[in-house]
């Protein structure tokens, strides 16, 4: 699931909207006027993992203990 970010060239409207894969253009339609004129603002999106710590035997890196990358 995604989240895109829009905001609508009519009104001024800044939503979200929640799709599975990629956004079309049949997706950008502003809640509010129904216009079509919507662009794309921000995409965000996060990677979340349970616990603290980071978790497992990567620690917080972003490779393996003793990685030179991490």
């Amino acid at each position: 699931m995604a989240i895109y970010d829009l905001k609508c060239n009519e009104c001024g409207n800044e939503f979200e909207k929640f799709v599975t894969g990629f956004l079309k253009d049949s997706d950008k339609e502003c809640p509010d006027c129904n216009s079509r004129e919507v662009i794309q603002v921000f995409t965000s999106f996060g990677i979340g993992s349970s616990g603290s710590g980071g978790g497992g035997s990567y620690g917080g890196g972003c490779g393996p203990v003793g990685s030179p990358f991490g």
